[in-house]
């Protein structure tokens, strides 16, 4: 069993891939021990022929394979493979676009063995965006969803343990076209106390990069509303149904409401949209907000997210819009 395997959805990333695979490849005190495992998700520039070159250097190892599959437009699909075709102790999803920083794998790597540690989240560094900060104050060897500040990291560029991956039968869906990672993120992290955060060096460098249409999900323009909300029903529901007692529940709403209305719903109401699409947007809002806890959990919040929340229980559009505009 190879330690880890490193899952990479791409399309159309011809410009992108090599300085990904090099950084990975370069790690040479792990890279043996290494399975990456590329999906591509249909591309029509020379995405498929780059990798099928630059895997010939490494034959011997036999470590880098592509998969490839019919377009669907999401990283749904080729992450779900690399779900169920992992070799790895550990599955590592990156993004084809980012790249790795010196030493990250076996850093990583060493802390999730170290503390049999579920999930394993690097430090991130940003290029061309903004990336959670707090979270990566001081490494964590264990905690969990309700003693640290992981929900500023809902996405999967991190190490899963694949065993308990799989435990949990979650499938990323391919219906969701933003933020599809928040559900699988929440269910991995409600299930364990045994979450482990690497912050004494970068470990990721996610990157924005600027005029680019080659995204494997939705990045630019003004995403429909009905398909903004998608994922955060199903990661609701992920809380709803997790095996958590009640109070830990509440509390995994109190801490996701938070997270919302600090980020996710703020920015939401600042997109460039008609008075009619931001009714329909704050109807939505109301029947999320009533349907999963709002208004219990309206007491536990604090500052202006208690306002904003408040502002929601007395369903006042006018108010709760032009509050949004000055956060």
């Amino acid at each position: 069993m190879r330690k880890v395997t490193i899952g990479i959805p791409c399309y159309n990333e011809s410009e992108n891939i090599l300085k990904c695979l090099d950084s990975i490849t370069s790690q040479t005190d792990i890279f043996q021990d290494v399975e990456v495992l590329i999906v591509d998700d249909g591309s029509t520039d020379d995405t498929v022929k780059i990798i099928e070159d630059y895997k010939k250097q490494y034959r011997e190892n036999g470590n880098i394979k592509i998969l490839t599959q019919e377009n669907t437009g999401s990283p749904s699909t080729a992450r779900n493979r690399v779900i169920d075709e992992a070799e790895g102790e550990y599955i590592f999803f990156v993004d084809a676009d980012d790249y790795l920083a010196e030493n990250s794998l076996s850093n990583m790597y060493t802390l999730g063995k170290e503390n049999d540690s579920d999930v394993i989240i690097g430090k991130y560094e940003g290029v061309n965006r903004r990336v959670p900060v707090y979270v990566f104050k001081s490494t964590q060897i264990n905690t969990n969803f309700f003693d640290s500040l992981v929900k500023d990291t809902m996405s999967v560029l991190k190490m899963f343990k694949t065993e308990y991956l799989r435990s949990l039968n979650v499938r990323f869906r391919n219906d969701i076209s933003m933020a599809e990672d928040h559900p699988v993120a929440m269910s991995a992290y409600l299930h364990t106390k045994k979450i482990s955060i690497y912050a004494d060096s970068p470990c990721y460098y996610w990157v924005r990069h600027i005029n680019t249409e080659n995204k494997t999900h939705l990045t630019g323009g003004v995403i429909p509303v009905d398909e903004f909300y998608k994922y955060l029903f199903e990661t609701f529901e992920v809380i709803k149904n997790a095996r958590i007692t009640e109070k830990e529940r509440t509390e995994a709403y109190r801490i996701y409401w938070d997270r919302l209305l600090t980020l996710d719903i703020v920015n939401e109401f600042k997109r460039n949209r008609t008075e009619m699409e931001r009714n329909h947007s704050f109807a939505i809002l109301l029947r999320l907000f009533n349907e999963y806890e709002g208004a219990i959990i309206t007491p536990l919040l604090t500052g202006y997210k208690r306002y904003t929340a408040l502002l929601l229980c007395n369903k006042d559009y006018l108010l709760f819009t032009e509050y949004l505009k000055i956060k």
